[in-house]
Protein backbone atom coordinates (compact mmCIF):
# COMPACT_ATOMS: atom_id res chain seq x y z
CA UNK A 1 0.00 0.00 0.00
CA UNK A 2 3.07 2.33 0.89
CA UNK A 3 2.70 5.41 3.27
CA UNK A 4 0.26 7.88 3.06
CA UNK A 5 1.19 11.06 1.83
CA UNK A 6 -0.18 13.96 4.20
CA UNK A 7 1.95 17.06 2.14
CA UNK A 8 -0.95 19.73 1.96
CA UNK A 9 -2.10 20.90 -1.07
CA UNK A 10 -1.61 24.92 -1.39
CA UNK A 11 -4.44 26.41 -3.42
CA UNK A 12 -3.88 29.50 -5.81
CA UNK A 13 -6.41 31.73 -7.36
CA UNK A 14 -7.95 30.33 -10.29
CA UNK A 15 -7.31 32.75 -13.56
CA UNK A 16 -10.84 32.47 -15.01
CA UNK A 17 -14.26 30.83 -13.75
CA UNK A 18 -14.98 27.85 -13.52
CA UNK A 19 -17.07 25.06 -12.00
CA UNK A 20 -15.35 22.03 -10.52
CA UNK A 21 -15.81 18.96 -8.45
CA UNK A 22 -15.26 19.13 -5.23
CA UNK A 23 -16.31 16.14 -3.67
CA UNK A 24 -17.29 12.82 -4.17
CA UNK A 25 -18.46 9.61 -2.57
CA UNK A 26 -19.91 6.24 -3.48
CA UNK A 27 -21.15 3.17 -2.02
CA UNK A 28 -19.65 -0.49 -3.21
CA UNK A 29 -22.52 -2.54 -1.99
CA UNK A 30 -21.28 -5.70 -3.26
CA UNK A 31 -17.65 -5.11 -2.14
CA UNK A 32 -16.31 -5.80 0.85
CA UNK A 33 -12.88 -6.06 0.33
CA UNK A 34 -10.98 -2.65 0.46
CA UNK A 35 -7.87 -3.35 -1.90
CA UNK A 36 -10.91 -4.60 -4.87
CA UNK A 37 -12.83 -1.27 -3.96
CA UNK A 38 -9.67 0.61 -3.87
CA UNK A 39 -9.70 -0.44 -8.11
CA UNK A 40 -12.84 1.45 -8.74
CA UNK A 41 -10.21 4.37 -8.52
CA UNK A 42 -8.69 3.29 -11.89
CA UNK A 43 -5.64 5.74 -11.21
CA UNK A 44 -2.21 4.56 -9.94
CA UNK A 45 0.22 6.86 -7.44
CA UNK A 46 -2.32 6.99 -4.53
CA UNK A 47 -0.55 5.31 -1.56
CA UNK A 48 -2.87 4.05 0.87
CA UNK A 49 -2.00 3.22 4.37
CA UNK A 50 -4.56 1.70 7.57
CA UNK A 51 -5.91 4.27 10.04
CA UNK A 52 -7.15 2.96 13.35
CA UNK A 53 -10.35 4.89 12.70
CA UNK A 54 -13.16 4.24 10.53
CA UNK A 55 -16.56 6.60 10.07
CA UNK A 56 -19.42 6.60 7.91
CA UNK A 57 -20.48 3.78 10.04
CA UNK A 58 -17.75 1.28 9.11
CA UNK A 59 -15.09 0.28 11.73
CA UNK A 60 -12.10 0.30 9.61
CA UNK A 61 -10.63 2.68 6.65
CA UNK A 62 -7.62 3.15 4.50
CA UNK A 63 -6.86 6.65 3.98
CA UNK A 64 -4.39 8.31 1.10
CA UNK A 65 -4.16 12.22 2.31
CA UNK A 66 -8.05 13.12 1.50
CA UNK A 67 -9.29 10.13 -0.06
CA UNK A 68 -10.59 7.44 2.15
CA UNK A 69 -11.97 3.56 1.70
CA UNK A 70 -14.08 2.67 4.75
CA UNK A 71 -15.15 -0.97 4.92
CA UNK A 72 -15.94 -3.47 7.86
CA UNK A 73 -19.41 -2.36 8.80
CA UNK A 74 -22.65 -4.39 9.18
CA UNK A 75 -23.95 -6.81 6.36
CA UNK A 76 -24.43 -5.82 2.84
CA UNK A 77 -22.68 -1.89 3.62
CA UNK A 78 -19.54 -3.33 1.29
CA UNK A 79 -17.28 -0.43 0.91
CA UNK A 80 -17.60 3.45 0.70
CA UNK A 81 -15.08 5.67 -1.44
CA UNK A 82 -14.82 9.69 -0.05
CA UNK A 83 -13.01 12.39 -1.64
CA UNK A 84 -13.21 15.88 0.13
CA UNK A 85 -12.57 18.81 -2.11
CA UNK A 86 -9.27 18.31 -1.80
CA UNK A 87 -9.16 14.61 -2.39
CA UNK A 88 -10.69 15.42 -5.49
CA UNK A 89 -7.51 18.33 -6.35
CA UNK A 90 -5.48 15.04 -5.30
CA UNK A 91 -7.08 12.43 -7.54
CA UNK A 92 -6.84 15.17 -10.39
CA UNK A 93 -3.44 15.68 -10.09
CA UNK A 94 -3.27 12.01 -9.93
CA UNK A 95 -5.47 10.83 -12.49
CA UNK A 96 -3.30 13.29 -15.09
CA UNK A 97 -6.52 13.02 -17.63
CA UNK A 98 -8.19 16.10 -18.31
CA UNK A 99 -11.34 14.09 -18.56
CA UNK A 100 -10.51 12.35 -15.70
CA UNK A 101 -14.29 12.75 -13.68
CA UNK A 102 -15.97 11.55 -16.71
CA UNK A 103 -13.86 8.39 -17.20
CA UNK A 104 -14.33 7.77 -13.63
CA UNK A 105 -18.39 8.48 -13.53
CA UNK A 106 -18.24 5.77 -16.45
CA UNK A 107 -16.35 3.61 -14.67
CA UNK A 108 -18.32 3.82 -11.22
CA UNK A 109 -21.33 3.24 -14.00
CA UNK A 110 -20.60 0.30 -15.09
CA UNK A 111 -19.67 -1.55 -11.80
CA UNK A 112 -22.76 -0.07 -10.37
CA UNK A 113 -21.75 2.23 -7.71
CA UNK A 114 -24.49 4.18 -5.36
CA UNK A 115 -23.08 8.04 -6.11
CA UNK A 116 -23.98 9.29 -2.36
CA UNK A 117 -22.88 13.20 -2.57
CA UNK A 118 -21.66 14.75 -5.34
CA UNK A 119 -21.09 18.57 -4.92
CA UNK A 120 -20.13 21.27 -7.46
CA UNK A 121 -18.29 24.43 -6.77
CA UNK A 122 -18.80 27.49 -9.09
CA UNK A 123 -15.78 30.28 -8.50
CA UNK A 124 -16.12 33.42 -10.05
CA UNK A 125 -13.48 36.11 -9.87
CA UNK A 126 -14.84 38.64 -12.59
CA UNK A 127 -16.99 40.22 -9.71
CA UNK A 128 -20.52 38.55 -11.60
CA UNK A 129 -21.50 37.09 -7.99
CA UNK A 130 -21.00 39.59 -4.59
CA UNK A 131 -21.46 37.98 -1.69
CA UNK A 132 -22.92 41.52 -0.27
CA UNK A 133 -25.59 41.61 -3.35
CA UNK A 134 -26.67 37.87 -2.04
CA UNK A 135 -26.76 38.58 1.36
CA UNK A 136 -28.81 42.00 0.87
CA UNK A 137 -31.11 40.18 -1.70
CA UNK A 138 -32.16 37.52 1.43
CA UNK A 139 -32.38 40.08 3.90
CA UNK A 140 -35.09 42.14 1.48
CA UNK A 141 -36.83 38.50 1.14
CA UNK A 142 -36.24 39.32 -2.61
CA UNK A 143 -35.77 35.16 -3.15
CA UNK A 144 -37.70 32.87 -5.17
CA UNK A 145 -36.69 29.27 -3.46
CA UNK A 146 -38.26 26.00 -2.73
CA UNK A 147 -35.90 26.48 0.94
CA UNK A 148 -37.18 28.26 3.94
CA UNK A 149 -34.35 29.22 5.54
CA UNK A 150 -30.81 30.58 5.08
CA UNK A 151 -27.99 30.92 7.88
CA UNK A 152 -25.21 33.62 7.73
CA UNK A 153 -22.18 32.64 9.45
CA UNK A 154 -19.02 34.96 9.40
CA UNK A 155 -15.84 33.80 10.84
CA UNK A 156 -13.98 36.75 13.02
CA UNK A 157 -10.19 36.48 14.26
CA UNK A 158 -9.33 36.46 17.87
CA UNK A 159 -5.78 37.84 17.17
CA UNK A 160 -4.70 41.37 15.63
CA UNK A 161 -2.41 39.78 13.39
CA UNK A 162 -4.99 38.05 11.13
CA UNK A 163 -7.53 38.82 9.19
CA UNK A 164 -11.09 36.90 9.67
CA UNK A 165 -11.68 34.41 7.33
CA UNK A 166 -14.71 36.14 6.00
CA UNK A 167 -18.43 34.78 5.82
CA UNK A 168 -20.88 32.17 4.82
CA UNK A 169 -24.37 32.37 3.34
CA UNK A 170 -26.06 28.93 4.26
CA UNK A 171 -29.56 27.92 2.01
CA UNK A 172 -30.75 24.79 2.67
CA UNK A 173 -32.20 22.81 5.87
CA UNK A 174 -29.05 19.90 7.58
CA UNK A 175 -31.12 17.21 6.20
CA UNK A 176 -31.89 18.14 3.13
CA UNK A 177 -30.37 16.23 -0.05
CA UNK A 178 -29.72 19.78 -1.70
CA UNK A 179 -27.84 22.15 0.33
CA UNK A 180 -26.17 25.73 -1.59
CA UNK A 181 -23.82 27.53 0.30
CA UNK A 182 -22.08 31.43 -0.85
CA UNK A 183 -18.66 32.41 0.65
CA UNK A 184 -15.48 34.43 0.12
CA UNK A 185 -13.13 31.76 -0.73
CA UNK A 186 -10.07 34.67 -0.92
CA UNK A 187 -11.02 35.50 2.60
CA UNK A 188 -11.20 32.01 3.61
CA UNK A 189 -7.56 31.57 2.30
CA UNK A 190 -6.45 35.02 3.12
CA UNK A 191 -5.88 36.22 0.08
CA UNK A 192 -5.65 39.87 -0.14
CA UNK A 193 -6.93 42.28 -2.88
CA UNK A 194 -8.46 39.46 -5.57
CA UNK A 195 -12.35 38.66 -6.14
CA UNK A 196 -13.20 34.54 -5.53
CA UNK A 197 -16.25 33.81 -4.43
CA UNK A 198 -17.61 30.39 -4.69
CA UNK A 199 -21.25 28.82 -4.84
CA UNK A 200 -21.37 25.17 -3.58
CA UNK A 201 -24.01 23.21 -4.38
CA UNK A 202 -23.93 19.79 -2.00
CA UNK A 203 -26.00 17.19 -3.59
CA UNK A 204 -26.83 14.03 -2.36
CA UNK A 205 -28.44 10.88 -2.31
CA UNK A 206 -30.50 11.01 -5.67
CA UNK A 207 -29.78 14.34 -6.34
CA UNK A 208 -25.89 13.44 -6.54
CA UNK A 209 -26.71 10.18 -8.97
CA UNK A 210 -28.95 12.51 -11.10
CA UNK A 211 -25.52 15.04 -11.79
CA UNK A 212 -23.72 11.85 -12.18
CA UNK A 213 -26.04 10.78 -14.98
CA UNK A 214 -26.54 13.96 -16.23
CA UNK A 215 -22.39 14.48 -16.72
CA UNK A 216 -22.50 10.93 -18.29
CA UNK A 217 -25.41 12.37 -21.03
CA UNK A 218 -22.79 15.20 -21.95
CA UNK A 219 -24.78 18.03 -20.74
CA UNK A 220 -22.14 20.81 -19.91
CA UNK A 221 -21.91 20.92 -15.66
CA UNK A 222 -22.28 24.44 -16.18
CA UNK A 223 -25.74 24.36 -17.50
CA UNK A 224 -26.57 21.22 -15.39
CA UNK A 225 -25.28 24.15 -12.14
CA UNK A 226 -27.21 26.85 -13.70
CA UNK A 227 -30.69 24.11 -13.86
CA UNK A 228 -30.45 23.27 -9.87
CA UNK A 229 -30.21 26.88 -9.04
CA UNK A 230 -33.36 28.19 -11.38
CA UNK A 231 -35.57 25.31 -9.60
CA UNK A 232 -34.60 26.10 -6.02
CA UNK A 233 -33.03 29.17 -5.67
CA UNK A 234 -33.42 32.24 -7.38
CA UNK A 235 -32.78 36.49 -6.59
CA UNK A 236 -35.56 38.31 -8.01
CA UNK A 237 -36.84 41.73 -8.78
CA UNK A 238 -39.93 42.48 -6.33
CA UNK A 239 -42.05 44.35 -8.73
CA UNK A 240 -45.19 41.68 -8.61
CA UNK A 241 -46.83 40.07 -5.86
CA UNK A 242 -46.87 37.01 -7.45
CA UNK A 243 -43.30 36.34 -7.47
CA UNK A 244 -43.41 33.70 -10.12
CA UNK A 245 -43.86 36.52 -12.36
CA UNK A 246 -41.21 38.48 -10.73
CA UNK A 247 -38.16 38.63 -13.42
CA UNK A 248 -34.01 37.72 -12.18
CA UNK A 249 -32.36 40.51 -11.12
CA UNK A 250 -29.91 41.28 -13.92
CA UNK A 251 -26.56 40.91 -11.76
CA UNK A 252 -28.17 37.29 -11.25
CA UNK A 253 -29.35 36.61 -14.59
CA UNK A 254 -25.75 37.93 -16.14
CA UNK A 255 -23.54 35.46 -13.51
CA UNK A 256 -26.11 32.48 -13.86
CA UNK A 257 -25.99 33.29 -17.96
CA UNK A 258 -21.66 33.02 -18.04
CA UNK A 259 -21.80 30.23 -15.02
CA UNK A 260 -23.73 28.38 -17.70
CA UNK A 261 -21.27 28.21 -20.58
CA UNK A 262 -18.46 26.56 -18.29
CA UNK A 263 -17.60 23.35 -18.54
CA UNK A 264 -16.03 20.72 -15.88
CA UNK A 265 -12.27 22.07 -15.11
CA UNK A 266 -9.83 20.46 -13.46
CA UNK A 267 -7.47 22.59 -10.75
CA UNK A 268 -4.03 22.27 -12.37
CA UNK A 269 -1.52 20.64 -10.65
CA UNK A 270 2.42 21.11 -10.51
CA UNK A 271 4.94 19.37 -8.71
CA UNK A 272 7.26 21.74 -6.30
CA UNK A 273 10.76 20.93 -5.35
CA UNK A 274 10.44 21.59 -1.54
CA UNK A 275 7.26 19.95 -1.13
CA UNK A 276 8.92 16.93 -2.85
CA UNK A 277 11.63 17.05 -0.41
CA UNK A 278 9.31 17.06 2.66
CA UNK A 279 7.93 14.47 1.62
CA UNK A 280 11.00 12.22 0.67
CA UNK A 281 11.88 13.10 4.32
CA UNK A 282 8.95 12.59 6.36
CA UNK A 283 9.12 9.22 4.55
CA UNK A 284 11.83 7.50 4.07
CA UNK A 285 13.95 9.74 6.80
CA UNK A 286 14.19 6.27 8.87
CA UNK A 287 15.36 4.58 5.60
CA UNK A 288 18.24 6.73 4.90
CA UNK A 289 19.45 6.45 9.09
CA UNK A 290 19.41 2.22 8.69
CA UNK A 291 21.55 2.68 5.58
CA UNK A 292 23.67 4.98 7.85
CA UNK A 293 23.66 2.87 10.76
CA UNK A 294 24.56 -0.16 8.71
CA UNK A 295 27.11 1.63 6.35
CA UNK A 296 28.73 3.82 8.94
CA UNK A 297 29.34 7.63 7.96
CA UNK A 298 32.15 6.82 5.35
CA UNK A 299 30.24 4.26 3.36
CA UNK A 300 27.06 5.48 3.36
CA UNK A 301 28.07 9.22 2.21
CA UNK A 302 29.64 6.86 -1.11
CA UNK A 303 26.33 5.46 -1.35
CA UNK A 304 24.94 8.79 -1.75
CA UNK A 305 27.52 9.94 -3.67
CA UNK A 306 26.65 6.66 -6.26
CA UNK A 307 23.24 7.58 -6.04
CA UNK A 308 23.42 11.66 -7.04
CA UNK A 309 25.87 10.37 -10.23
CA UNK A 310 23.62 7.45 -11.45
CA UNK A 311 20.69 9.57 -10.75
CA UNK A 312 22.20 12.99 -12.39
CA UNK A 313 22.87 10.92 -15.83
CA UNK A 314 18.75 9.79 -15.28
CA UNK A 315 17.28 13.27 -14.92
CA UNK A 316 15.23 14.19 -17.96
CA UNK A 317 13.49 17.20 -19.41
CA UNK A 318 10.61 16.85 -16.45
CA UNK A 319 12.91 16.77 -13.74
CA UNK A 320 14.88 20.07 -15.38
CA UNK A 321 11.30 22.02 -16.01
CA UNK A 322 10.48 21.12 -12.38
CA UNK A 323 14.14 23.25 -11.12
CA UNK A 324 12.78 25.78 -14.03
CA UNK A 325 9.46 25.87 -12.20
CA UNK A 326 10.16 25.88 -8.35
CA UNK A 327 12.58 28.72 -9.21
CA UNK A 328 9.78 31.18 -10.73
CA UNK A 329 7.88 30.27 -7.48
CA UNK A 330 10.77 30.92 -5.02
CA UNK A 331 10.39 34.39 -6.86
CA UNK A 332 7.22 35.28 -6.75
CA UNK A 333 6.91 34.89 -10.95
CA UNK A 334 5.07 31.89 -10.96
CA UNK A 335 1.04 32.44 -12.02
CA UNK A 336 -0.44 28.93 -12.28
CA UNK A 337 -2.88 26.68 -10.55
CA UNK A 338 -2.56 24.57 -7.88
CA UNK A 339 0.38 23.47 -6.15
CA UNK A 340 0.49 19.80 -5.10
CA UNK A 341 3.29 17.33 -3.89
CA UNK A 342 2.58 14.49 -6.39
Amino acid sequence: MGSENTTPVVPLAPTENRVLIDWLSWTLTDVSEPYEAMGSLGVRGLAFSASPYGGMGYRQSLRSGNIVIYFDGAENMGCHISMTGQGCRQYEAASGYDDCWRILLERLANIGAHITRLDLAIDNIDHGLDLDLVEDAIRSHEVRSRFRRSQLVENLSLSPDQLGQGRTLYVGAKGSRLKIRFYDKAAQLELSDIHWVRCELQCMAERAQAVASHILDGYSIGDIAVRVLNQYFVLIDLDDINKSRCPHKFWWAAWLQSTEKLRLTTAKAVKVIEMTMEFVKSQYAPTLAMFRQYLGVAGFYDFLGECLTTGKDRMTSKHRRLIDLSNLIKNNQYEGGLLCPF
